[in-house]
């Protein structure tokens, strides 16, 4: 049977970060000149329009969290554990999106072996921070084991001075079954992968 209560712990490299430096080429504008919003553009003495570049704010995207945790199984036979809770806190002006890839079936000694198990996955989007959820954004989206893979989901950022804060809310559930018996060490690997748009 499952205990009552699942705990986990963290992982060490847990953390994502984002570094602005790493943009692509071509993200970035050199400015000819500066125009407030809603001005327009006048031609220079010779009748040609001066060339102005999109004035973007430079771009910024904080990740911060753990996607991982540890379920305690003690006693025999199958059952269903309570869901564990991962929440990730993002600040950004930038559209992201977030998408589940290489999840696998539970693998025992490095072996898959369906028939001791499943985890069941979920992933959404909501604003606010880890300490004050706020209105669903995006989701939920879930799946079972490597049926998770291709989920998606994502927020739309403005590329504007004021960074969004939002928070990613992942899930897991464990089902085992009797075949998981005596003292052994179950994993359930994936990753979730993030674009910058």
């Amino acid at each position: 049977m499952l205990g009552g209560h699942s705990s986990q712990r963290g992982r060490p490299g847990g953390v994502f970060a984002y570094n602005p430096a790493m943009e692509e080429p071509g993200e970035r504008y050199s400015q000819v000149k500066r125009t407030p919003p809603g001005s327009t553009i006048v031609g220079d003495a010779g009748g040609n329009k001066t060339s102005v570049k999109p004035d973007l704010s430079p771009s910024f995207v904080n990740i911060n969290g753990n996607f991982g945790g540890v379920f305690y199984v003690s006693g025999v036979g199958g059952g269903t554990s309570q869901t564990q809770t991962n929440l990730v806190n993002i600040t950004t002006n930038r559209s992201l999106t977030f998408s589940a890839n290489a999840f696998k079936p539970l693998s025992l000694s490095q072996t898959s072996d369906a028939s001791v198990g499943t985890i069941t996955y979920s992933m959404a989007i909501y604003q606010g921070t880890s300490s004050q959820l706020g209105a669903l954004v995006a989701g939920p989206v879930s799946g079972t084991d490597a049926a998770f893979n291709g989920q998606s989901i994502g927020v739309i950022g403005n590329r504007g001075p004021v960074n969004e804060n939002y928070v990613l809310v992942i899930t897991r559930t464990l089902t085992i079954t009797s075949a998981a018996t005596g003292a052994c060490t179950l994993l359930g690997t994936g990753n979730i992968g993030v674009t910058i748009n």
